[in-house]
């Protein structure tokens, strides 16, 4: 179902930085025209920063790509975001974005999903489904996680009582520090007591990672 957008328009130069978690492979882009969509019925902006280039990160994908469409989202609501469909067009194409676990507050750059490049310099909002998460799950401040080397984390239980499922869900970012790529990554873990840790293989995680947010599940 498409749903009213209030769209503000801003003209602009940036330079974003996009890179792979741990990779050499960093490269720099200048984007060109820049539009910022304010999608005030789901609380969330985009901002065009096309063209990206270095690693793709949809999918679980890790080739190198350049020129492809790419936008930096920010949660402007006080809820995590879950999961995420957004389109937009270019007048020639449609260009989809799938965003998962994006909590209040926090940004991310995407790249189309598809591999697709911008053919024009301004584009369109078209549709967007948008699910939150439930409210309860998210306790970030119950765990520590750390690098523990290897592609293998550290994960802590500061509370004084026993986690019984903990997933950790965490992103790679660039040079900058900026979380990409929609699809999150996560690792979890089952039961950690009181003050222990627990050290744990997660596919995809080095030492440039950035954890996203953490859920506590009450089997």
């Amino acid at each position: 179902m498409k749903k009213a957008i209030c769209l503000g328009l801003a003209i602009l130069m940036v330079v974003c930085t996009c890179a792979g978690c741990g990779k050499d492979d960093q490269t720099q882009t200048e984007p060109q025209a820049v539009n910022i969509f304010e999608l005030k019925d789901e609380k969330i902006t985009a901002e065009n920063v096309s063209p990206y280039e270095g690693i793709y990160l949809e999918y679980g994908d890790t080739e190198i790509v350049s020129g492809l469409c790419a936008m930096k989202f920010t949660n402007t609501s006080d809820q995590t975001i879950s999961e995420a469909q957004i389109v937009f067009s270019d007048g020639t194409q449609e260009l989809a974005f799938l965003l998962e676990m994006l909590p209040a507050g926090q940004s991310v750059i995407a790249a189309e999903q598809d591999q697709l490049s911008v053919a024009a310099e301004e584009l369109n909002f078209v549709d967007s489904n948008i699910t939150y998460l439930e409210a309860g799950l998210e306790k970030a401040d119950c765990v520590k996680v750390t690098d523990n080397k290897g592609g293998t984390v550290k994960i802590e239980n500061v509370t004084d009582e026993m986690l019984p499922l903990v997933r950790v869900f965490f992103r790679p970012a660039d040079a900058n520090g900026n979380p990409i790529g929609g699809p999150c990554k996560s690792v979890m873990v089952d039961g950690i007591e009181a003050g222990a840790a627990v050290e744990t293989a997660a596919e995809g995680w080095d030492e440039s990672c950035v954890v996203v947010t953490v859920l506590v599940i009450n089997e």
